[in-house]
């Protein structure tokens, strides 16, 4: 019985953890991310280890939601680095709530790489 609740404890402390990663702003947000394709998988699971709460479907009277959009842009020209862009829109009003922008270069060069490094960069002030 004493291991177990020492890996009960162990567990909510890094739950506590990981909530502590999550923007003010941000907290009490349930994230949706409906989109099936790769890159929104690994976003999900990154989110989801760095302590978000992520859903896959739209449920009424439920906390506050915000959905997640991602898409990559390049100014126009030869050379311009190519950005991978997140936002998180409130699902009622529309406001974006986070956002994060990196750029899609050879440390970015995987799918989960690129996950990895836009949550870090919505998780940061």
């Amino acid at each position: 019985m004493k291991g177990r609740a020492m890996v009960t404890a162990g567990l909510v402390l890094v739950s506590a953890c990981a909530s502590h990663q999550i923007p003010e702003a941000l907290r009490g947000y349930d994230i949706l991310v409906p989109a099936r394709d790769e890159q929104s998988l690994e976003l999900a699971r990154a989110m989801r280890s760095s302590g978000y709460h992520v859903r896959t479907k739209v449920r009424g009277g439920n906390r506050p939601t915000a959905a997640l959009i991602h898409f990559t842009f390049s100014e126009p020209g030869p050379g311009e680095p190519l950005w991978l862009h997140v936002r998180l829109a409130d699902t009622r009003s529309g406001v974006i709530v986070g956002t994060a922008t990196i750029p899609l270069d050879s440390a970015h060069a995987s799918v989960r790489a690129r996950a990895q490094a836009a949550v870090e960069a919505l998780s940061s002030p």
